[in-house]
């Protein structure tokens, strides 16, 4: 997720869909996102910062993940 973002924000200044696509992330704070795993460390701080509410099907396990 901060790969992305910062590929977006990088391009954004010679592609114009990316400049479009930067502007649009203001418009996502508040809104629902599903994952069926457990985001990594990276995906939740960009996560954070888009203000996204998550949700997730993934258990934490004492050997690992599975899924409900």
């Amino acid at each position: 997720m901060s790969e992305l973002l910062i590929a977006l924000a990088v391009s954004a200044n010679s592609n114009p869909a990316a400049g479009a696509g930067l502007k649009a992330l203001r418009s996502l704070r508040g809104c629902e996102m599903h994952m069926t795993h457990i985001p990594t460390q990276g995906d939740q701080v960009g996560i954070r910062r888009l203000g996204l509410n998550l949700t997730t099907d993934a258990e934490q396990t004492p050997g690992g993940y599975f899924l409900r």
